[in-house]
């Protein structure tokens, strides 16, 4: 009896142990199971984070880049968008006479001085005076404008007509002798009556031989001869809209003179152009040469500099290949503060901006008319910056601008592929043993 208890209870234990590890079986598996589950949602959460980590540094590094990109454009810069300045006004009135591209009223009839005629600009129609063709002012800008104007007689209002035909004969004489003696240059400054200036002999010429070496096809002008090429180029600013900068370049132009900005002529706030930043990259990444043009309106060394360093901070990110410029004119169809400036004052303005850009390692131009360059500044005191002429009448027959230049602005009505409506053409000279 005692054995069949003591198997009774060898199978109870066997039993109880086998019931035993199916029981630990069975937490094993729940806390395996358990275990599985919180690594998972572990898992899925440091995912979580770690992606919700990579998009705030992704956010915080466009955050800080676009801090950079603002910095570097905001050098002298006013918050003031384009929109804000009376400056861009004017350009939306009349974008035939945007900025640079008035037309100044800088050129008579070339095809009237044959028969001694003249061509009287829009102001002397409205007062209804006339010029005196025999007055003659220093082209280095040493006389005042004033001083002329006071050695000038006064006209007789009664003076019969015989003597006014005599005189004006004489006067149409007069004209035709200085247009033949390659001495003399008829410009017009603001407000001023057009006016022959006498050619500085002591200034270095251009040398350039137009009727010679000057080609036209359509639009398309081209220079050379056993010294000099020349290649083709734009200069855009935000009127000409969005550039397909491909298609330019397919068209055979290889350089783009871009606007930085301006300083705007009545409040002298800076603002970077709207579409500088879309021109630069476009124009870079399409393969063309690179330069940029700032409107100035400084009327102090401290403006010029400042305008000077925001143009240097809008190219902190951009390496440019062409000059840097700054552009010079008068505002012909309003008051502008640079009015009452000097010819003297307005060259020691544009210098100290070359001085400035120079400085930076960059290569400075100068922008302006002809009439400015000759009426409105020195040119003998332009020498050390190359020049970057504007002078759009009938460029086949090229330019009578006597001094040197490397640059020349021969139409504001340009039509290019990959442009909409107008756009300034521009021919670059380049020395052949400099190249």
């Amino acid at each position: 009896m005692a054995g069949f208890f003591d198997d009774q209870e060898r199978e109870d234990k066997k039993e109880y142990k086998n019931t035993l590890v199916y029981f630990l079986a069975a937490v094993s598996f729940v806390m395996l199971l358990f275990l599985i589950v919180i690594y998972m949602n572990t898992k899925n959460k440091q995912e979580r984070l770690r992606l919700q980590a990579a998009q705030e540094q992704a956010k915080q590094q466009q955050v800080e880049e676009q801090q950079l990109e603002e910095e570097a454009l905001s050098v002298g810069e006013s918050k003031l968008t384009s929109e804000d300045l009376d400056f861009w006004e004017m350009y939306e009135k009349d974008k035939d006479d945007t900025g640079r591209k008035n037309r100044e009223n800088d050129r008579y009839d070339r095809d009237d001085r044959d028969n001694g005629d003249e061509r009287d600009d829009g102001n002397d129609r409205n007062t209804g005076s006339s010029e005196d063709p025999d007055e003659t002012v220093s082209s280095n800008g040493t006389g005042s404008r004033d001083d002329y104007r006071n050695r000038k007689g006064n006209e007789d209002p009664i003076a019969d007509d015989k003597d006014a035909k005599e005189e004006n004969s004489v006067s149409q004489n007069r004209v035709r002798e200085k247009e033949d003696d390659g001495k003399h240059l008829k410009v017009q400054a603001k407000g001023e009556k057009a006016t022959w200036y006498e050619i500085d002999e002591d200034i270095d010429g251009n040398g350039y031989d137009f009727k010679e070496y000057l080609s036209m096809d359509e639009d398309t002008l081209e220079y050379k001869d056993k010294n000099v090429s020349t290649v083709r180029g734009v200069d855009v600013s935000k009127y000409q809209g969005v550039v397909d900068w491909a298609k330019v370049k397919a068209a055979g132009y290889d350089f783009a003179m871009i606007r930085a900005g301006a300083r705007g002529y009545g409040g002298g706030q800076l603002t970077l152009d709207d579409n500088f930043v879309l021109n630069m990259t476009g124009a870079k990444a399409a393969g063309l040469d690179v330069g940029v043009y700032f409107f100035t309106q400084a009327t102090t060394k401290e403006e010029a500099v400042e305008e000077a360093n925001f143009t240097v901070g809008a190219l902190l990110n951009y390496g440019v290949t062409y000059p840097v410029a700054v552009d010079v004119e008068w505002i012909e169809n309003d008051k502008a503060r640079t009015d009452e400036l000097t010819p003297e004052e307005r060259t020691e303005l544009a210098l100290t901006f070359c001085e400035t850009v120079k400085a930076f390692g960059y290569t400075p131009m100068i922008y302006a008319t002809r009439n400015m360059l000759v009426a409105g500044m020195l040119p003998g005191k332009l020498t050390d910056y190359e020049v970057w002429l504007s002078d759009d009448y009938e460029p086949q027959d090229g330019t009578d601008y006597p001094y040197m230049f490397g640059m020349w602005q021969y139409s504001k009505t340009g039509k290019v592929d990959g442009i909409t409506g107008d756009v300034d053409l521009n021919l670059r000279f380049i020395n052949k043993k400099e190249k």
